[in-house]
């Protein structure tokens, strides 16, 4: 639609000018776009679009001239989408509070960790519709979406008003309603332009597979990213980490990424990202003595200059109006900053053997960053910069610094938005409510970004292994001690239980890293809430409310919702201890036969089951669909090193007979990029292993297998 033929709000007109991207993809540009950016202009990866020609073709999921659009008086551009009287709309970003978003408003603004409201370390602005279809707002603005709130005038969806009050014997049209339902999805984006593309599906899941398929594919970190994590405390020295390190191979705990925090340069708050040669003395030998024992190095970062780095004079120029802790904050929208930061980034720690990064502070509060009137040397608006700050240091990272090097790697961030999911990093909170930490799993799967629910600390032992217990089934298995310094091992009665569910994740890498490989190639959220899996297992339901003239004066329900499980790679359904429901809970079985990952007895098929911790030997719930293969690692292994050419134990559940396929590559490079990786196509027939592999440039990536059939 012609910028120029945008109406007012009060007569919205139809977007009738539709492009078709691929299947099941369409793209619409509203008003003036021109100066403003598309978060898919910061997009890891190109959209993969011979893997979406291949899909099937699904109906454009709107009736002509349904959806509309129009300026408001203060030329903000304002979208209509309609809903139907019984559909759901879910997502709208990391929001810790549920998936479901009818009947809410949302001001999608990246901020610090909250509930509720729509500010969040991932505000992305894409929801998925109970009807299989997406839309996703295209714009790096702040945006203000009502999902079915309000009621417009004249809209012939509107329920019959009710007297609130009635005399006892007048009849009433049904119940009176303190949120009358809308008919329709309507968002407010702080700009005179818009880019929106509506994604159709054959599933809900589907749809979140194409939204991420169009944004490059899913992430595929190195194998050695899905072992286990530590962070050390923030006042760290090089021999303090080595004694670290060393103590877990002492005691017999796996550990494959060892991480420094702020301690580890000479100033931070705001950062020179440079070494504290107080603390370390010599960081190119701490590296390469712990890579040579299979363990690599992560650095914490937050992305302002202090005055006293090297390039702080270099980089001056290319700075933003205002400072944050004092620091400069580049602009890494051009190229000169990004090539200085780069180029420190390479001489100052990777040259020297660094692995990664944990990004900080790239989310908020408001009185921390820069304000939304800052202005930047690209011309970027302070909102468009502070909604994308966190995919911009991203894109350095992976583009200019590893991918430039040939060498993948594997992260946290604080912070990211829409089109990020072929990015290698993973969000994290300052948040720790183990609850919203599980619904945070299932809120990443709705909108291509991944997130860990990091250990740090606990009020007793039962809460620390139950913590664990969620970690280690997450995209990123980390204990987080830079405040604490808690190890695996601090709570001495669950130690060797944690144990246990570390080394349960070191032999599942062959199953996740082939689940990752499904995200990469095929857009498949490796964990994906159970709303993707099967709406009886996953869906929401509301509670009535009970009115109280004080706290609740207009009788408000609540909701429920099953976000305290998910969805672990292809077949594997984790429903964590936690909270109350500390051991003991109850599991909500989706459609199909169901066992018990553990012993592979029989347990259900669509319906709710009581687990208990005591019955489990207190392990973390498991359950695996009928029919599945889950490759494992035959032993368990003290870092991915060694899970490398590792032999194969290859669990049939539901019966004798199932099929998986197993993904390999090197592991580390970019060579599967160009076709390096092939696939192990196992099948299991009355008990029996065969196998055969793909036709393609891979290396073997684990060693041979055997079947193991379970129950």
């Amino acid at each position: 639609m012609h910028p120029e033929a945008l109406p007012r709000t009060d007569d919205l007109r139809p977007v009738t000018e539709w492009s078709s991207l691929s299947r099941g993809l369409w793209r619409a540009t509203l008003g003036q776009m021109a100066d403003e950016v598309r978060y898919t202009d910061l997009a890891a990866e190109p959209p993969r679009w011979a893997t979406l020609a291949a899909l099937p073709e699904v109906p454009f999921p709107f009736a002509d001239g349904d959806v509309r659009v129009g300026l408001t008086p203060d030329h903000k551009v304002v979208i209509r989408l309609p809903l139907g009287p019984d559909e759901k709309v879910y997502g709208l970003g990391l929001q810790l509070d549920g998936l479901l978003r009818s009947g809410q408003v949302l001001t999608l603004n990246m901020d610090h960790w909250g509930t509720g409201g729509g500010r969040t370390h991932a505000p992305v602005p894409f929801y998925v519709s109970s009807r299989a279809y997406g839309v996703f707002l295209n714009t790096a603005r702040f945006t203000k979406v009502y999902c079915g709130v309000g009621n417009r005038l004249g809209s012939p969806a509107n329920p019959e008003p009710v007297d609130r009050n009635p005399p006892a014997d007048e009849p009433q049209p049904g119940p009176w309603l303190a949120l009358p339902p809308g008919d329709a999805v309507e968002a407010q984006v702080n700009a005179a332009g818009l880019e929106v593309v509506v994604i159709g599906g054959v599933t809900m899941l589907d749809v979140v597979c194409r939204y991420n398929l169009y944004c490059g594919g899913g992430a595929l970190p190195p194998l050695w990213g899905l072992g286990f994590w530590h962070r050390v405390h923030a006042e760290f020295d090089a021999d303090q980490t080595t004694r670290e390190v060393a103590e877990f191979a002492a005691r017999g705990f796996p550990l494959d990424v060892i991480g420094l925090e702020p301690g580890w340069m000479s100033k931070s708050y705001p950062c020179t990202y440079e070494w504290q040669r107080k603390r370390f003395a010599d960081p190119a030998a701490l590296a390469s003595d712990l890579l040579a024992q299979g363990v690599r190095l992560n650095l914490w970062v937050n992305p302002y200059l202090s005055p006293a780095s090297r390039i702080h004079a270099e980089m001056t120029p290319w700075a933003g109006s205002h400072l944050v802790w004092l620091g400069l904050v580049p602009d890494y929208t051009l190229g000169t900053p990004r090539r200085l930061l780069a180029e420190h980034f390479r001489r100052e720690h990777v040259d020297l053997g660094v692995s990664g990064y944990k990004i900080d502070e790239v989310d908020g509060y408001d009185c921390w960053l820069w304000p939304d009137h800052a202005t930047f040397p690209s011309g970027t608006p302070g909102e468009t910069m502070r909604q994308t700050y966190g995919m911009l240091l991203q894109r350095l990272l992976y583009q200019d610094l590893f991918r430039a090097a040939d060498r993948r790697t594997y992260g946290n961030v604080r912070a990211s938005n829409g089109a990020a999911s072929a990015y290698p990093f993973v969000i994290y909170s300052d948040a720790y409510d183990h609850r919203e930490y599980l619904t945070g799993l299932s809120a990443a799967s709705l909108c291509g970004v991944l997130w860990t629910p990091e250990a740090r600390s606990a009020g007793s032992d039962r809460e620390w292994l139950n913590r664990m217990q969620t970690v280690c089934f997450s995209p990123l298995a980390m204990l987080n001690a830079w405040a604490s310094g808690e190890k695996p091992w601090s709570y001495a009665s669950v130690a060797d239980a944690v144990r246990e569910v570390i080394e349960l994740r070191m032999r599942l890498l062959p199953y996740l890293y082939s689940a990752f490989a499904a995200y990469c190639f095929h857009g498949v959220p490796p964990i994906r809430a159970m709303i993707l899996e099967d709406a009886a297992s996953g869906g929401a339901c509301r509670r009535a409310g009970r009115l109280d003239g004080q706290a609740n004066p207009y009788g408000l329900g609540s909701l429920v919702e099953a976000t305290d499980q998910f969805m672990f790679g292809p077949s594997v359904l984790v429903a964590p201890f936690y909270g109350s429901q500390a051991t003991a809970r109850q599991v909500r079985l989706p459609a199909g036969v169901w066992y018990d990952f553990y012993s592979g007895t029989r347990v259900g098929s669509a319906e709710t089951i009581q687990v208990d911790a005591n019955d489990l030997g207190n392990r973390i719930p498991l359950f695996v669909r009928g029919g599945a293969l889950v490759p494992m690692l035959a032993a368990p292994v003290a870092n991915t090193r060694a899970a490398c050419g590792a032999d194969l134990e290859i669990r049939v559940y539901g019966g004798r007979e199932g099929a998986f396929d197993l993904y390999e590559d090197d592991g580390s490079t970019f060579a599967y990029q160009q076709g390096a990786f092939r696939y192990r196509h196992l099948r299991v027939v009355d008990g029996v292993l065969s196998e055969s592999v793909s036709a393609g440039a891979g290396p073997a990536l684990f060693g041979a297998a055997v079947a193991r059939v379970m129950g």
